[in-house]
This record gives C-alpha cells, sequence and structure tokens, in this order.
C-alpha cells in the first residue's frame, strides 16, 4: 500500500506541472514571451552579421581594382574612330 500511495503521490505531482502549463492564460503568455526573444534575436543576429560584413568590406581596397580595370577596357578602345567618325562621301556609296 506505501508504493501505491507513493505513486498516487507522484501522479498528482506531476499533474500540477502539466495544470501549469496548459492554463490558457500561461501558455498565452509563455508563446507571446517566447516569439518577442526570437525576434529579438533574429535582429540582433541579423545586425551583428550585417556590421561583421561592413566591417570585413570596408578592408578591401575596390578603388585600385576598379580603376585597373577601367585603365585596361578603356586603352583597349580605338578612340580615334570613336571621335572622328568617317562620314562617306558620294563616291564611296556607289
Amino acid at each position: 500500500m506505501d508504493q501505491n500511495q507513493e505513486i498516487l503521490t507522484e501522479l498528482k505531482n506531476i499533474n500540477q506541472k502539466i495544470e501549469k502549463f496548459t492554463k490558457l492564460s500561461r501558455f498565452g503568455w509563455l508563446n507571446f514571451i517566447g516569439g518577442i526573444t526570437r525576434s529579438l534575436g533574429t535582429i540582433f543576429g541579423t545586425a551583428i552579421i550585417t556590421l561583421v560584413l561592413v566591417y570585413v568590406f570596408s578592408q578591401f581596397n575596390f578603388t585600385k581594382s576598379i580603376s585597373t580595370w577601367m585603365e585596361n577596357t578603356l586603352s583597349q578602345i580605338k578612340w580615334e574612330k570613336i571621335l572622328t567618325p568617317q562620314i562617306p562621301t558620294l563616291e564611296q556609296t556607289k
């Protein structure tokens, strides 16, 4: 009988703990607070990752590589054909 009594008291304790989490108001508040903490964690995590990426990209010297690329590209263009277009004469069109 003593063992049955212990089992009954344990079941009552478990029942009380389950009731604490299954009450609608408590359940609602726990979900509300959990949602707030998840959204704040997402916001702070995104901000930290963005700051790290901005810092890393600010360490690169993009101006030198872009200017080198532009110099190479512009040196390959034949400017005399662009700046002085050839107007065909009447004899050349025949």
